[in-house]
């Protein structure tokens, strides 16, 4: 089993949280404390406007742009996907009868609890949803349902029976629902109770908050990046997870003194000189993340790449022969790339439609062991994702979830220069344009003089190589061009006086 670690870096820019196993880089998570984070935040918002073609509303939070609600968001029987839920009779009966319009259900100006389920992106505003959950270590409160979950990824059946018996046992309160996650696994009573205690005075601390306030405001904020992560991963599973902030330490400690005491002894503070990230060589590492290449062991390499519409990832055998056949050589490299492909995903939070290119192979059974080491490689994912079969063009496809923004996102912009392309124009490309400019304002315009001011690539491209094209324009217009070298424009850039 992997000795496996998580990290936490805190100054006063960012926070940043690495999860390593035998010291490689397997997760990283950044936080900037010039970037507000809302997914996960519960708010008393007001109904700003109605979209009966759309089935939605957009709801005013007292944020930049309005929140965004589906009616399946706003409707009891909504639940988290990923679990299956056991419903009473009565609720049954309810589900049975026509679905509500929107108008029906809200009208503007009305007043109403939702909770962020995705961070906004882009031009949109954030997704939103009034079926509220309260994420605790072991399980998630749901006021709003009377519905008993239980996630799938905890298989044995007898398990999953002695889970629901226990919570059972504790008892519910009225109208409130419960899901099981599944770090539940193999979990005792008394912690399963201490814990649904904890979550029951957060939600009814909330209620009142709630109650009191007007819309639109926030009435809970989600936990900041380190608390969830803490709470989300770290288990007896981690040697340790080592903190270099004071305050960040204190606030880890006083969440698991209410809700895994022991764990606090793997929680520990770093106070040597040496950088944290630096001791554990991790910067570097960090540094390498988003590389569009990834090489493997044998001599293959995988090329990640974002677009528009969808993220590709290829598979090539690069140096990487097999002596035997090509379909062995296909094999071997595509499940060598198979588990890097899963690491990459979790590693880069890439989310939304991904696409692999995987070397042919013509035997079904080959494929299939390279679908089943993709599909464990993405077992310990936080993030839903669903992987689909190989296409007959030999593609697979994954959909993963997306809820707030990349780390990448954060840590990059388009390029000024390409535009967010990924590459430049040729200097010869360049040049030809800026000749053209040249000559439509030579013809719009007559004159005697005139100044072109260009990138220094640029212009030494005119001065050398395209110098007759340059005297030819002078010869053809009657006119004295200058070509000068401004080294505050870009590559395509161009002045004319």
């Amino acid at each position: 089993m992997a000795n496996r670690e998580i990290l936490v870096s805190v100054d006063d820019f960012e926070k940043r949280v690495v999860i390593l196993e035998d010291s490689r880089l397997a997760e990283f998570y950044l936080q900037r404390s010039t970037q507000r984070q809302v997914a996960g935040n519960i708010y008393k918002g007001k109904v700003a406007q109605i979209v009966k073609g759309m089935e939605a509303a957009f709801v005013d939070l007292a944020l930049e742009k309005n929140g965004f609600l589906y009616i399946e968001e706003l409707l009891p029987e909504t639940l988290l996907e990923g679990y299956e839920t056991e419903l009473p009779d009565e609720e049954r009966e309810k589900k049975s009868g026509p679905r509500p319009s929107i108008e029906q259900l809200l009208h503007k100006g009305q007043e109403v609890l939702v909770q962020v389920v995705k961070e906004p992106f882009g031009t949109k505003g954030c997704r939103l949803s009034s079926q509220i959950s309260l994420p605790g270590r072991f399980l998630v409160l749901m006021p709003h349902s009377a519905n008993i979950g239980i996630s799938k990824r905890i298989t044995a059946e007898k398990e999953r029976a002695r889970l629901r018996s226990l919570l059972r046992e504790i008892g519910l309160p009225k109208d409130i629902g419960c899901i099981i996650r599944t770090q539940a696994e193999g979990l005792e009573k008394k912690d399963m109770k201490r814990e649904l205690h904890y979550l029951l005075q957060v939600w009814y601390t909330l209620k009142k908050r709630a109650a009191k306030t007007a819309a639109p405001s926030l009435v809970h904020e989600e936990s900041d990046l380190i608390v969830r992560i803490a709470r989300d991963i770290f288990s007896q599973n981690f040697a340790h997870i080592l903190i270099d902030g004071k305050e960040e330490f204190k606030k880890i400690m006083a969440f698991f003194r209410a809700l895994a005491p022991e764990l606090r002894d793997r929680i520990k503070f770093y106070r040597e000189k040496m950088p944290l990230f630096e001791k554990y060589d991790v910067e570097q590492q960090i540094e390498n993340i988003f590389a569009p290449q990834v090489q493997l062991k044998r001599g293959g390499y995988v090329v990640i790449e974002r677009t528009e519409a969808l993220i590709s990832i290829d598979v090539n055998s690069g140096k990487f022969v097999d002596r035997g056949r090509l379909e062995d050589t296909a094999f071997l490299t595509n499940m060598e790339a198979a588990p890097e492909i899963a690491r990459q995903i979790m590693l880069r939070d890439l989310a939304g439609i991904i696409v692999i290119d995987f070397i042919d192979m013509q035997d079904t059974a080959h494929q299939r062991k390279v679908l089943q080491a993709l599909s464990k490689s993405l077992e310990n994912d936080k993030a839903r994702s669903t992987i689909y079969p190989f296409s007959p063009l030999g593609l697979v496809q994954i959909a993963r979830q997306r809820v707030r923004k990349t780390t990448e996102s954060i840590m990059f912009e388009d390029c000024a220069c390409c535009h967010g392309l990924g590459k430049l124009k040729s200097g010869e490309t360049v040049a030809i344009a800026v000749l053209r400019k040249i000559r439509e304002a030579l013809r719009a315009h007559r004159r005697r003089q005139m100044q072109v001011s260009v990138h220094p690539g640029t212009a030494t491209r005119l001065f050398n190589e395209e110098r007759q094209a340059i005297t030819n324009l002078e010869r053809k217009f009657w006119v004295r061009i200058s070509i000068i070298a401004d080294e505050h424009l870009g590559i395509e850039e161009i002045k004319i006086v």
